[in-house]
């Protein structure tokens, strides 16, 4: 019997498996050697057989695409008055080419710096003064034996080692005046990206300066004889409170949106707009630049073909009335009281379309008086406003079913709500006077305590002597707010102007329940005097939320000076949707706070304008530096017109507490002065 073999524990290979593994990589082999041969041979090529050719495109000649500055767009006010234009002066600038060594830049400085005095006290950095100082051969031999540095010349090592110790002993590296004027036109140079345009002097440029560099700017490629356009004021600078200003080429872009604008095609000194309207419009005031081409022959000869002649920027036509303006501004000034007052604000505006005629601001320093044009703290201070909510808390009711035009009559009295003190209205702090009063009666005598049922009626309850707010709903601030803002309140208006604020808003956590009751009144958020004006618009033009605007047309001109002028639409943003007898209601609540013949009438002092006025007064409870101060508010339009506005004047005592009115009798007058005299004329 044939014994069983031993079973290898060895992997069995076939034969001819492991001879095919050479032939492959033979293969591979042989396709990268001939890989090899083909890229030696265009090298060779390259190299030998067509390096004069190339030498010849590199050394004949340059060209790069320079950008050339245009005007930027004018502002007018409403009259066509220029508000804002450009001043030009002869400067000197340079455009960086696409390829420049330091070597390059440092014979451009040299050049240009014996003929241009650089007036400005810039300082030149370390870094910029080094690499100046070692382009001289003799100068860099100097550094070489006092570094001790054994790098290869020309190498970055050996950049470096010169730089790093002339930044450490610049003491002992020292240059003449002459020599230092040309270090910071070589500092301009230097700090410049490729293609972009700098100024290398950009004001006070003489006529000799001029002459010198217009002919040899040829050979000095980069550098032109150029304009620079500032921003002028023909009727003053306090405009620019409104308008905004624009940086310099010596400030640069604003450091908070530098790299987007450098993605956009600026360079670093180009002016842009860096408030107000100069930097809301700035896509539109800014044009767009020139082009030129520009060739440089391989003797250093450039020549010059104009691509594009640029275009200057589009001129803002404002719905502003400047003399209106200036005019509302010394009212505030000439008015604000003092003691702990902040400020004092106002903005005038048309109530159909939404245009702007005049937004003024003037802060109070409380501790010294002094006083600072702010326009657009209109935009971006709020307060809390007092009772001129009233007309947007009692709407609110009506939008909600808890009152109506038909009933809607509730007893002044004082709310005594359970843990908390009385509130109650300014003419009836003790109960004495407890009345029933209708919607537009409420207006007329301010009722706080009216408000602050209808409040307790969106949140489900009816007022009596002593009740607990355990069971109103948070949900009531939220219907407030919600009816606040069909009006703009709480909200942005959507002004064009940059840094508009909403406000604060109260917490609204059941702990804080008791603030409805002050929030129904004015006492609790915090509004703008823009989002006032916008308020009282909404009610004085039928319930339609128009957004405010300062420019009311863009005017654009074609290469061949052909003007073409877009008109800026009147845009709704919104509507109250209130019906005719809720609307009537309203409106004759706030005629009788002007007209009514009651002693209760907050708004008695407006009585004798003409042509007559519509108003709510506000009082706002404030603390200001640790004293007890009023806020000073009002609303107000002229039926059936053209014109409304909104006061605000926070910080006062109780005896200028009605500063509001004082100042809303001038803005009145003025406004048919200056205004509605001045479109009549151009009737």
């Amino acid at each position: 019997m044939r014994s069983p073999k031993r079973r290898s524990g060895r992997l069995k290979i076939k034969k001819g498996s492991m001879s095919r593994i050479p032939v492959r990589l033979n293969v591979l082999m042989g396709i990268v050697i001939l890989m090899l041969v083909a890229l030696g041979w265009r090298l060779v090529n390259l190299q030998i057989t067509d390096s004069a050719k190339y030498k010849t495109e590199v050394t004949s000649s340059e060209s790069s695409i320079e950008k050339i500055n245009v005007q930027r767009g004018l502002i007018y006010d409403s009259t066509g008055k220029v508000l804002v234009t450009n001043k030009g002066s002869q400067a000197i600038t340079y455009t960086k080419p696409r390829t420049i060594t330091n070597k390059g830049m440092y014979d451009i400085a040299n050049q240009v710096g014996s003929y241009l005095k650089i007036n400005d006290d810039q300082q030149v950095s370390t870094a910029n003064f080094a690499m100046y100082y070692i382009q001289s051969p003799k100068r860099a031999a100097k550094v070489v034996e006092a570094s001790g540095t054994t790098s290869a010349p020309g190498t970055d090592q050996y950049v470096d080692d010169l730089t790093d110790y002339i930044a450490n002993h610049k003491s002992e590296f020292t240059l003449n005046d002459v020599q230092l004027n040309k270090v910071k036109i070589f500092q301009k140079m230097a700090n410049a990206y490729s293609l972009s345009t700098v100024y290398l002097k950009e004001n006070d440029v003489s006529q000799e300066e001029i002459a010198n560099i217009g002919e040899r700017q040829s050979k000095m490629p980069g550098v032109r004889v150029g304009i620079y356009y500032t921003r002028d004021y023909p009727g003053g600078q306090d405009i620019k409170s409104l308008i905004g200003a624009t940086s310099t080429s010596k400030s640069g872009l604003p450091s908070d949106s530098v790299n987007e604008l450098l993605t956009k095609g600026y360079a670093r000194d180009d002016i842009v707009g860096t408030s107000y309207l100069e930097k809301q419009y700035e896509d539109t005031l800014k044009g767009s630049k020139g082009r030129v081409k520009v060739t440089t022959s391989k003797d250093g000869q450039t020549t010059e073909d104009k691509i594009y002649a640029g275009q200057a920027g589009g001129d803002l036509n404002l719905t502003i009335n400047n003399k209106f303006q200036e005019d509302v501004e010394k009212i505030l000034r000439d008015n604000i009281p003092g003691g702990n007052t902040t400020g004092a604000y106002a903005v005038v505006l048309n109530p159909k379309t939404g245009g702007v005629y005049a937004s003024s601001g003037v802060n109070r320093d409380a501790s010294t008086g002094a006083l600072t044009s702010d326009a657009l703290s209109t935009v971006n201070q709020a307060n809390v406003v007092g009772s001129v909510v009233k007309p947007a808390t009692i709407t609110t009711g009506f939008m909600n079913n808890v009152i109506t035009p038909q009933n809607n009559v509730l007893t002044d009295q004082p709310i005594k709500v359970a843990g908390t003190s009385p509130k109650t209205s300014w003419w009836n702090q003790n109960g004495s006077g407890n009345m029933p009063l209708t919607a537009d009666k409420a207006l007329m005598m301010s009722s706080n305590t009216y408000v602050m049922q209808v409040m307790l009626k969106l949140g489900g309850l009816n007022y009596y002597d002593g009740m607990s707010l355990a069971s109103l709903p948070t949900s009531v601030f939220q219907t407030m707010r919600d009816g606040f803002s069909r009006f703009g309140l709480g909200v942005k208006t959507g002004i064009d102007l940059p840094g508009e604020i909403t406000g604060l808003r109260g917490k609204t956590t059941r702990e804080d329940i008791g603030k409805a009751l002050d929030e129904s009144f004015g006492q609790y958020d915090t509004y703008t005097t823009m989002q006032l004006a916008q308020y009282v618009a909404t009610i004085a033009n039928g319930g339609y939320r128009v957004r405010p605007h300062i420019v009311q047309s863009i005017t654009n001109h074609n290469a061949k000076n052909q003007k073409t002028t877009t008109t800026i639409p009147t845009e709704v943003m919104g509507t109250v949707n209130w019906n005719a007898d809720q609307r009537q209601l309203i409106w004759d609540g706030m005629n009788e706070v002007v007209h009514s013949s009651s002693s209760y009438a907050t708004g008695a002092g407006l009585k004798d304008i003409k042509p007559a006025v519509s108003a709510k007064t506000g009082t706002a409870e404030t603390f200001t530096n640790g004293q007890a101060t009023l806020t000073s508010s009002l609303i107000s339009f002229v039926p059936n017109s053209n014109v409304a506005l909104a006061i605000v004047v926070p910080g006062v005592d109780q005896a200028t507490e009605n500063v509001n009115q004082k100042i809303a009798k001038a803005i009145y007058a003025a406004y048919w002065k200056d205004v509605e005299h001045a479109n009549s004329a151009d009737k």
